[in-house]
């Protein structure tokens, strides 16, 4: 039992723009408001519609950044979108700093703090694309589920959404009556059950997630065994081999979290008749230029799924697991890419991509 809440009446401004990032709105949102926190959305325009970037939200803000003030609020949420053009926000974020309220932002939310220049000599945290962003700003940017300095709150992705919004009702001196909120520093904690209570991934949706990549490792993993059976160049061979036994420890991995946490079961089956048939008659009839170009677009497309499924889910440990899977898989794509390069001379052109949604079907 969670000790009845001793700082109910805080007031909390999410602060948004059209094309807000789903998630990194809805739970904080949802936290808040079962923390007995008053919550107001504030946009940019009065009466309008907002809708989130993946369309499952739909909202009218309560007021617009213009027509409030720092002072009116305890703490401010600053979810991914285009906010940072505004300049009201700005002006309201700046001032909120100044009297040493709590902001919090999260994936491209940053982009507000840098835009009111508060990073400089800090540290934070912000999604992969805006790290150099957050280094040019003068901070020290940090590869963690969240980072505070003094007043700033800043998280990476959705996945670090259970552990930055508990940081942020502690920060508060907020509480959830029954829920128990584990110390933030516990990285190894199923936090997943937090995100699903407050709107996140489910059970299922992390079950499907786990499958759709196991599926997607263990083809391509029987497919670079077949590249590995038909390459002639020795050094090509024992890297395909190399990525062979990197996709099955991924296996291994993947089918660990997904059994052992979530007890759920693995829905892949032995490679289809069918798809081995399409395999092996492209490999009769493919020389080794061919064979490195479908193996690069192998490569590519599990890096590009990999990075968009981090991004949908709101667990930490499995989102983890998959970041390590796909910058594993980039480490790899670089390596071929060198030695497709370098036989390649002036004839390269773009790879034959074997997307995991396909594989999935």
């Amino acid at each position: 039992m969670t000790p009845k809440n001793e700082a109910a009446g805080k007031k909390v401004a999410i602060l948004i723009e059209n094309q807000f990032e789903d998630l990194e709105f809805k739970v904080p949102y949802t936290a808040l408001q079962k923390a007995g926190a008053t919550v107001t959305v504030l946009g940019a325009r009065m009466n309008d519609e907002y809708q989130s970037y993946r369309g499952t939200v739909s909202i009218k803000p309560d007021a617009t950044a213009t027509e409030v003030v720092a002072e009116d609020f305890d703490a401010f949420v600053i979810p991914g979108g285009s906010i940072r053009t505004n300049p009201n926000v700005v002006r309201l974020v700046t001032n909120a700093n100044l009297q040493g309220k709590w902001i919090a932002a999260i994936g491209y939310g940053p982009q507000v703090l840098i835009e009111a220049d508060l990073l400089k000599n800090k540290s934070a945290t912000g999604c992969r694309a805006i790290r150099k962003d957050i280094e040019n700003a003068g901070a020290t940017y940090l590869d963690a589920p969240a980072a505070v300095d003094e007043h700033l709150l800043t998280a990476r992705r959705p996945g670090d959404l259970p552990i930055f919004t508990t940081t942020l009702l502690g920060e508060l001196g907020l509480a959830i009556e029954d829920t128990y909120l584990p110390d933030t520093g516990k990285h190894g904690h199923e936090w997943w059950e937090l995100g699903q209570d407050w709107g996140g991934s489910t059970r299922r949706e992390l079950t499907q997630a786990l499958n759709t990549v196991i599926i997607g490792e263990r083809y391509t993993l029987e497919a670079f065994k077949q590249y590995s059976y038909r390459a002639r160049d020795k050094d090509l061979r024992l890297l395909f081999q190399d990525i062979s036994e990197l996709k099955q420890r991924h296996v291994n991995q993947l089918e660990k979290r997904l059994k052992g946490t979530f007890h759920g079961e693995v829905t892949w089956q032995a490679l289809g008749s069918e798809a081995y048939a399409v395999l092996q008659a492209w490999l009769q009839s493919s020389d080794e230029l061919s064979l490195m170009r479908r193996a690069l677009g192998d490569l590519q497309t599990g890096v590009i799924d990999l990075y968009r499924l981090c991004n949908q889910l709101t667990d930490p440990l499995t989102v983890d697991l998959l970041n390590t899977v796909e910058l594993d898989l980039a480490r790899y794509e670089q390596k071929l890419a060198m030695f497709y390069r370098t036989h390649a001379g002036t004839r390269v052109e773009p790879p034959i991509p074997t997307t995991v949604a396909a594989i999935a079907q």
